[in-house]
């Protein structure tokens, strides 16, 4: 097993012409996407989609809930309330992972599904639904606090570590999107960029720690492309991305999730298999994606006194949403 893993993370050498050939159909396929769902296209490997105000705020009241339910508020808390709340809260909640996920536990299982029941219904209205192959269940609610445990700066998948996704474990020909809720998006944010185009294909590979693609250098800075509550960011995995921490005060609340597209079987299998990923493929097929909240549930079977006692224990906390089951509403 040990000798398997470490050829999935071994590189593997490909032509500067088999290099270019997958960055140019990377690039069509991603400008195939843009051209059904960007509001505005200004880099290339990543792309804006400002979504309807009253898609934006259904949203936003879901995630509160949620939030509000994970903090054991019995009612939505105002914006200002759970921040202030979160902050205080920081370090202590149970359901919250070194990766920055709010993760949903047995008691959270209705607030979690009209969370993904109103991204779904936002995600479905963007135009490119016969595109759309795979998408990521459940979605990710990400906390990311100004001020950080200096540990989990030094963790091997760390997002403020320059990274791709496809080195935690994330297929090559995934689109990775960001949503912004709530928090200060000017202070800690998201920089993100390109790596030269004849690095793209040798880089399609999970690695055993962020820093094994440090020699990787972002020849592209995406400078003028700042987060914007409402926005919703749609970045190629081939683009280069970290968390930024400018202030220590201060925390940032954002939806995130991959998908993957149809009319591309050529470009994934240019990509060797890996394995070993932190991040497991959690894609399930669109149509039934677009089911979760209103014919099926997802269903989480950890509640939030046992992830604490595991927790107190000193017993691994998942770094992602593991756990849970799709049950059907209705026969």
């Amino acid at each position: 097993m040990e000798g398997l893993l470490a050829r999935s993370l071994s590189p593997v050498q490909f032509s500067y012409d088999d290099a270019m050939v997958f960055s140019r159909l990377g690039d069509q396929l991603f400008d195939e996407l843009a051209e059904r769902i960007a509001t505005e296209h200004k880099y290339r490997l990543l792309f804006e989609h400002k979504l309807k105000p009253e898609l934006f705020q259904q949203i936003k009241i879901a995630a509160a809930d949620y939030i509000s339910a994970c903090l054991g508020s019995p009612i939505i808390l105002s914006e200002d309330e759970m921040l202030e709340r979160l902050l205080e809260a920081r370090g202590t909640l149970p359901n919250y992972t070194g990766t920055g996920l709010l993760m949903p536990k047995r008691e959270h299982a209705l607030e979690f599904n009209l969370l993904q029941k109103s991204v779904a219904t936002a995600f479905s209205q963007l135009g490119a639904n016969d595109l759309i192959d795979a998408v990521d269940l459940p979605v990710n609610l990400r906390m990311v606090y100004g001020k950080t445990d200096p540990e989990k700066l030094r963790l091997p998948f760390t997002s403020s570590k320059l990274h791709s996704d496809v080195w935690a474990g994330v297929p090559a020909d995934a689109t990775v999107v960001v949503l912004p809720l709530f928090g200060d998006i000017d202070h800690i944010t998201i920089e993100a960029g390109e790596m030269p185009r004849e690095m793209e294909l040798g880089a399609m590979r999970v690695m055993s720690d962020f820093d094994e693609g440090r020699d990787i250098p972002m020849v592209v800075s995406y400078q003028d492309a700042k987060l914007q509550h409402g926005t919703m960011y749609f970045n190629d995995a081939r683009g280069l991305h970290q968390t930024v921490r400018r202030k220590s005060e201060g925390v940032r609340i954002s939806i995130d999730f991959r998908f993957r597209r149809k009319f591309n079987d050529l470009y994934r299998s240019m990509v060797p298999p890996s394995t070993g990923g932190v991040e497991e493929d959690n894609c399930i097929p669109y149509q039934e994606w677009l089911k979760v909240g209103s014919e099926k549930l997802v269903v989480f079977d950890e509640t939030m006194e046992e992830a604490r006692a595991r927790r107190n224990a000193g017993g691994p906390v998942p770094l992602y949403t593991r756990g849970y089951r799709v049950v059907n509403l209705f026969e």
